[in-house]
């Protein structure tokens, strides 16, 4: 994918909530420097890897049979965990999990950073010159204090985008998913919601 598209994937993972700004002041990160949510900057770090979280064959399943390799786990400079499931194609999977220090500090940047990752997708979305929309809000799961969803799309060089993404805070753990295609269509939120379950499953 071109430097753009990695750019609205780093900031469509966190529009519906957790995320921060600090995409808006760098204009080209890779997966690898994708925002995570405050807490895990003030965090230790995740002790859960997110590779196996989200498995490779779960992951192939949720982007329509698309054979992933097997997923590249990386820790990002906020000290969270990230696995990349094809990376630098037109089908991109991501996972991250990161740990807050108590669950009251998780609960509580859940809905602050909220504002704080709408405003900066809407900014590298107008910089990128891409027409992006987004619908995202809470839902409920089983076994999550928080859950949300996010799916969105829109048009960049010619190429259709389109994202399913999925939050869950645990105590203090969060965890996000998601699924970033270009020309085909995401997996449905039915779909990555029925992962969520197994996902918590995982989850101490």
């Amino acid at each position: 994918m071109s430097r753009k598209v990695l750019m609205l994937a780093a900031v469509l993972m966190v529009a519906a909530c957790g995320g921060t700004d600090q995409t808006a002041n760098n204009p080209s990160p890779s997966p690898a420097s994708s925002p995570t949510p405050s807490a895990s900057a003030a965090g230790t770090p995740a002790a859960l890897d997110p590779c196996q979280l989200v498995t490779q064959s779960e992951a192939s399943q949720l982007a329509g049979g698309t054979k992933f390799a097997a997923g590249k786990e990386e820790t990002t400079s906020g000290g969270a965990k990230l696995c990349n499931y094809g990376g630098q194609t037109t089908d991109v999977f991501l996972v991250e999990v990161a740990v807050a220090p108590d669950a009251a500090t998780a609960q509580a940047d859940w809905a602050q950073e909220k504002a704080k990752a709408e405003a900066g997708l809407k900014q590298i979305a107008a910089e990128s010159g891409a027409n992006v929309n987004i619908t995202a809000g809470e839902v409920s799961i089983s076994g999550a204090d928080k859950a949300a969803t996010a799916t969105g799309g829109g048009a960049i060089a010619g190429h259709t985008l389109a994202i399913t993404a999925i939050y869950l805070l645990k105590g203090p753990v969060f965890v996000t998913f998601s699924d970033l295609v270009r020309d085909k269509p995401a997996p449905t939120t039915v779909a990555m919601l029925t992962q969520a379950q197994t996902v918590l499953t995982r989850i101490p």
